[in-house]
């Protein structure tokens, strides 16, 4: 599907972020997802607090933080900014591409069982994409991605393609061809 086809609207609704439409959704329990926008979601409060959200609450040492955050290379992320206790305006001193590595970092600390990436890499570079979908498959979380790029092929199995008309097929990645258009 080509840009402005409604791919992200049909996953906004996998995770009821979009009420709009009828028919019907069967998917896992919404504390199970993840969802990974283009732009990622930046609370107010922590640095801690923006690498465990929404699941603040979890009991994560500060060894491990430090480690996913080298995962996502954001090693220096922490000092930085005076350490994983620092409160910022995270969205204005986070460049977009730090922003969706913090989201992914989130999602490596997290291990929610479903993942729903809405272009969650659209910002990066290719070499920092292959890094954190090679995390993210070291991990036992199901993911759906949606993107642009040829080289999230390599990450999925499938790919499910919404025509215009409304319809759909189902295609093996490996076999799959990106249109000129996408």
């Amino acid at each position: 599907m080509a840009s402005g086809g409604g791919k992200s609207l049909i996953l906004r609704a996998i995770a009821s972020l979009w009420n709009s439409g009828s028919g019907k959704i069967y998917r896992p329990k919404l504390e199970e997802i993840l969802f990974l926008p283009q732009r990622p979601y930046l609370i107010f409060g922590s640095l801690r607090d923006q690498l465990l959200y929404p699941r603040t609450e979890l009991n994560i040492s500060d060894a491990e933080i430090y480690r996913v955050l080298e995962e996502v290379n954001l090693p220096e992320l922490a000092e930085r900014f005076g350490g994983l206790d620092a409160v910022e305006d995270w969205e204005r001193v986070f460049s977009m591409g730090e922003q969706q590595r913090v989201a992914f970092a989130r999602l490596l600390l997290t291990k929610p069982r479903y993942a729903i990436l809405d272009e969650a890499t659209s910002a990066l570079d290719v070499k920092n994409e292959q890094n954190l979908y090679k995390h993210l498959q070291s991990l036992s979380t199901t993911y759906i991605s949606v993107g642009h790029r040829p080289t999230l092929l390599q990450y999925h199995q499938q790919v499910l393609e919404v025509v215009g008309d409304e319809t759909w097929r189902v295609s093996s990645a490996r076999d799959y061809k990106f249109l000129a258009s996408d």
